[in-house]
């Protein structure tokens, strides 16, 4: 499931958990989708442990946690 959130910019943007190919365990990433300006790429951020963790963090976490990991990401490749 995904998040929306607002930033420091009054930008809006989508976070979701995201896991390795085919769900297998590789690391889990949050990923940031801009959806008030699509010319902005995604930016992700990888954690520790399992996807369903990683979800847990976007859906329960409160939104200093959330923009935490907002400044912590970098453009996807």
């Amino acid at each position: 499931m995904a998040r929306t959130f607002q930033d420091e910019n009054f930008l809006i943007w989508e976070a979701y958990a995201s896991s390795g190919a085919f769900g297998y365990p590789d690391a889990p990433h949050v990923v940031f989708n801009c959806l008030s300006n699509r010319t902005i790429r995604p930016r992700y951020v990888q954690l520790e442990g399992l996807e369903p963790e990683a979800q847990r963090r976007v859906q329960t976490g409160s939104e200093d946690e959330l923009a935490g990991l907002f400044r912590r990401a970098r453009p996807l490749e």
